[in-house]
């Protein structure tokens, strides 16, 4: 663990507490929301606030204020959420962009990284307990013990994204 890592706590995944409307499983982990007749797979997560995760295979070429837009007012989230758009660039690194809640497409949060970092470990897009989510210029470090654990954030060293 670095020294300089800050604790986010343990995810809260249980629908009634991120809040999301949701009752096929215990957690809404990878569950097809159909906005605009298109079908995204989302895994809704809060540390306080209420996010969605949604992986995709180019995060430059999703279109955040439509798609952001349309899941964060979803009737599944009744109190709206922000949307993390995730693309795994390899097991070890993820690059997001975030739709918050009731502003727009914003630089990411610290929360929204660790909501990427752990639906990718929830999701096993990674196998390792730590991975590295690149947020604009910014690279953080996002650990977490596993289920029923803590998750600790810290910043990471540079991360190179492929061109």
């Amino acid at each position: 663990m670095n020294t300089n890592s800050i604790s986010f706590g343990k995810p809260v995944t249980a629908p009634v507490l991120v809040p999301v409307k949701h009752q096929s499983t215990p957690k809404c982990i990878n569950i097809p929301f159909m906005v605009d007749g298109g079908s995204y797979k989302v895994t809704a997560m809060s540390f306080g606030t209420p996010h969605g995760a949604v992986f995709v295979d180019d995060v430059d070429n999703v279109d955040v204020a439509k798609i952001g837009h349309a899941l964060s007012t979803h009737p599944l989230f009744p109190k709206g959420a922000s949307i993390v758009f995730v693309q795994v660039l390899d097991k070890d690194n993820l690059i997001v962009r975030l739709w918050q809640r009731g502003e727009g497409e914003i630089l990411c949060t610290q929360e929204a990284a660790c909501v990427a970092g752990i639906s990718a470990m929830m999701l096993q897009k990674t196998f390792e307990r730590g991975i590295n989510v690149l947020v604009h210029r910014k690279t953080f470090r996002v650990q977490w013990e596993g289920y029923g654990g803590e998750v600790f954030l810290s910043e990471a060293s540079e991360m190179l994204r492929p061109a």
